[in-house]
């Protein structure tokens, strides 16, 4: 293949089931339009050259001698077993270059989106085509199992498929947006993600035995965390089932944001300082209600508006600290154009 082409791959915001799916619970995520792009300019030799706007040089890579690509990264350890396994190998090599309007280290899944598009772009070279579980898979795979790390397979999920689903339920199920629309604002603040993960991931494995039954002698902060993911389960499972069925209104799911926010700041300790000035203030400027994005300690946090405040709740954000504000709906998938 000689032709130049983009991927690209959204961010995601998880409204309901934050720190659940790596307990083998259902999340609720939607992909925003904030995309992660590939841009992919053949070359006349075997090499993939890779940079970011962002980040500068990320990645060199021999095609012609593919036993020697390093796994020490998701893209090294992708495009390794990719071209193991690819029964016609590509002509050429590649310069890659990447852009991106996802907050990088913050929640929003800046790093899958970019490897979503990252192994779908090869699948596309090396195979035609390919499909979105199978990108789901491999992505999980490259990104979080290779490395042990804490994460489950929401932001997998959520950046391949796109749209609003409810994830870890049997086949991803479609849901219908709320009324209102979202506001995401970025803190300005990076986050500890494996660190926190692994932090409230090993706190909690020992207690989901126990997560049905009524009475149990868990006292102190055992209590609590198994109380509240009790809450967030439930409300995870109350919002699913009315999206399901039509557009939530908008109070109502804004309040429930915010209950699903305090089990993470006040049970998980997630939440920072600006972030609970920028959900105060934006609530305070007209919005529903919102929460902390991603594992936390810093990063985004997102509000549900009304249409008529979203210019009011961005400014609200950005005086409580937030170093960008924008409003986003809901966008496609993983998608490779030529």
């Amino acid at each position: 293949m000689k032709t130049a082409f983009e991927s690209s791959a959204p961010g995601r915001l998880c409204l309901f089931g934050e720190h659940q799916d790596y307990l083998g619970l259902p999340v609720i995520a939607m992909a925003m339009n904030r995309r992660c792009r590939l841009h992919f300019n053949p070359r006349q030799d075997m090499m993939v050259e890779v940079s970011s706007e962002a980040l500068g040089h990320v990645g060199t890579f021999d095609l012609q001698n593919v036993t020697a690509i390093e796994a020490a990264t998701p893209m090294g350890v992708a495009l390794r077993e990719i071209m193991e396994e690819g029964q016609e190998q590509p002509l050429n090599g590649w310069d890659v270059t990447i852009t991106s309007e996802v907050p990088i280290q913050a929640g929003c899944s800046s790093s899958t989106a970019m490897l979503t598009a990252w192994v779908a772009a090869w699948l596309f070279i090396v195979k035609g085509g390919f499909n979105l579980q199978d990108v789901v898979e491999r992505c999980h795979r490259y990104e979080v199992l290779h490395f042990q790390g804490a994460g489950g397979n929401m932001d997998q999920f959520a950046c391949a498929h796109g749209g609003l689903h409810r994830f870890g339920n049997g086949h991803p199920q479609p849901l219908q947006l709320p009324n209102g629309t979202f506001v995401l604002g970025d803190s300005g603040q990076p986050k500890d993600t494996q660190g926190h993960l692994r932090r409230c991931k090993d706190a909690r494995l020992p207690l989901m035995p126990f997560l049905d039954q009524g009475g149990t002698d868990f006292e102190g902060d055992e209590r609590l965390l198994l109380e509240g993911t009790r809450t967030n389960r439930g409300l995870e499972d109350h919002w699913a089932h009315v999206m399901l069925k039509g557009r939530a209104e908008g109070q109502a799911f804004g309040e429930g944001l915010t209950r699903h926010h305090e089990v993470l700041r006040d049970v998980l300790g997630l939440s920072t300082p600006r972030i609970e000035g920028m959900l105060a203030e934006a609530i305070k400027a007209g919005a529903y209600g919102g929460k902390i994005n991603g594992s936390g300690g810093g990063g985004c946090a997102f509000v549900l508006a009304p249409e008529s405040m979203v210019t009011a709740v961005c400014q609200a954000m950005l005086r409580a600290g937030a170093v960008g504000a924008w409003p986003v709906s809901m966008e496609n998938g993983v998608l490779c154009t030529t």
